[in-house]
């Protein structure tokens, strides 16, 4: 049996750079590679955990002690096809997934062989750095993971390749509309995704019922904003907070995810379709209404600027607009919870996108390594990563062989995922026009001039733009 040799990767302080370094402009550092931390790039690795190559002895013992995890790895032999693959690693279960998902894939595939190395991300811009790293020494994998929103800038930037040549329509069918949609750039596929990601309106039962509050248990009796501002108001008490909107995430990209949705479902926009311009989007009538609507549930008190990490699962708030994690940390609380659709004012519209595979442009063999990308993808694959991460599968066919989503409070996330989902804008400009959107977010949420913050960070996303004219 073949096993998939593998490494880790623990990405510290050093190295900064961005995509400046590898020929493009520079402007206050705005056009470099994705960093999550809204920071500068920095990156460095480290070996396998024990100081350097592992010893003849540890070899021959056929077992790697990576401080994470434990698992077998054989010699491959001679291979046809050797593929490098990056994983983007949160957590042990998640990465025993991948690991049990890519040995399956060597078994399968006699003329293909999958070295993969585990990237641990340190919660700030640690994989972004890797990734820039490795971009200018000019050893990027075959397959790597990327963060969704910002498929679009690695592909105008040549890191990544179109891959409709070796994934048919049938493939693509099997996957959710929000998927395809983070992954098509200028009309051509770059990437799939195992999993999704949305946000819904997690609530604590027995506060609910206590105030004679009814939760919505569908997407038909989702809450428009008035009743999430009146409800939000009644469940505010001297020592609870009616709604956790998890400002302790900073400005960042957490604030887009979250929030984007509200703009989209009053008719605003952060961007135009075609993303030729911010003007008329951003700062429109429609987007305005919308951060006023933030500004006022501040204003109203019924959500803190500062809340606790846990400040839902400690029941200092009694509703809460957050992703699928937030089920997780509930449950481990021993909260009586429960999930809501995302609240509406126009169209439902709900948050999507989560870490997708790309084929890089240092591919040799892409179409062998597109074969990669959908094996890690396919509805096996999404079933396994769903299963251990709580996220929504990103292959339909997973939802119909996961029958947990087929009852509440889990079928509320899969309604979202296949009707609402939206994928933030798809542009080459998208770390400027997320931080754009998160800075006059926070202007909403401090009481600030939203019309003239707004007016501002269209100025600098428009500077962006024409960058890529």
């Amino acid at each position: 049996m073949k096993k998939f040799h593998y490494s880790f990767i623990t990405v510290l302080l050093g190295l900064t750079m961005s995509l400046a370094a590898c020929g493009g402009s520079g402007d206050s550092g705005e056009d470099a590679l994705p960093d999550d931390s809204g920071g500068s790039n920095e990156a460095a690795s480290s070996d396998n955990g024990n100081g350097g190559e592992a010893s003849e002895e540890e070899n021959n013992d056929d077992t790697v002690d990576t401080g994470e995890v434990e698992t077998s790895v054989e010699a491959t032999g001679d291979e046809d096809t050797v593929l490098e693959f990056w994983i983007h690693q949160t957590g042990e279960d998640e990465t025993n997934a991948y690991i049990e998902r890519i040995d399956a894939f060597n078994e399968e595939h006699d003329n293909i062989h999958v070295e993969a190395e585990v990237i641990i991300d340190d919660g700030a811009s640690a994989y972004s750095d890797s990734i820039n790293a490795a971009l200018v020494a000019g050893n990027l994998p075959d397959v790597m993971a990327i963060d969704g929103p910002y498929i679009s800038s690695f592909a105008d930037a040549g890191v990544i390749q179109p891959v409709d040549d070796y994934i048919d329509e049938e493939t693509k069918d099997e996957y959710v509309n929000s998927i395809i949609e983070q992954g098509t750039y200028q009309d051509e596929l770059y990437s799939l995704g195992a999993m999704e990601a949305s946000v819904m309106l997690f609530y604590n039962k027995d506060i609910l019922e206590e105030e004679g509050i009814e939760p919505a248990s569908s997407l038909d009796e989702a809450w428009t904003w008035d009743e999430l501002m009146e409800n939000s108001k009644q469940l505010t008490t001297d020592d609870r907070y009616g709604l956790n909107l998890f400002m302790n995430e900073g400005v960042g990209e957490w604030m887009t995810f979250m929030g984007a949705p509200l703009l989209w479902s009053n008719g605003g926009a952060l961007i135009a379709d075609d993303g030729s311009t911010s003007d008329g989007y951003l700062n429109s009538p429609e987007s305005i209404e919308a951060f006023e609507y933030v500004e006022s549930l501040f204003e109203e008190g019924v959500v803190s600027e500062s809340p606790s990490q846990t400040q839902f699962e400690e029941e200092e708030a009694a509703l809460a607009l957050g992703g699928p994690w937030i089920a997780i940390s509930a449950e481990e609380a021993g909260l009586n919870w429960g999930m809501m659709p995302y609240p509406y004012v126009g169209e439902q519209v709900s948050p999507s996108g989560s870490m997708a595979y790309a084929v890089t442009s240092n591919a040799e063999n892409p179409e062998a390594a597109a074969e990669l990308m959908t094996w890690m993808t396919n509805e096996e694959s999404s079933t396994a990563v769903a299963e251990v991460t709580g996220m929504p599968p990103g292959n339909a066919n997973a939802f119909e062989s996961m029958e947990k989503f087929d009852e509440e409070p889990w079928s509320i996330m899969k309604e979202q995922v296949l009707e609402t989902a939206k994928a933030r804008p798809t542009t080459p400009a998208y770390p400027v026009v997320t931080d754009a959107f998160a800075q006059t977010f926070h202007a909403a949420v401090l009481g600030e001039d939203i019309e003239e913050i707004a007016d501002q960070q269209v100025s600098r996303v428009e500077r962006e733009l024409r960058k890529f004219d």
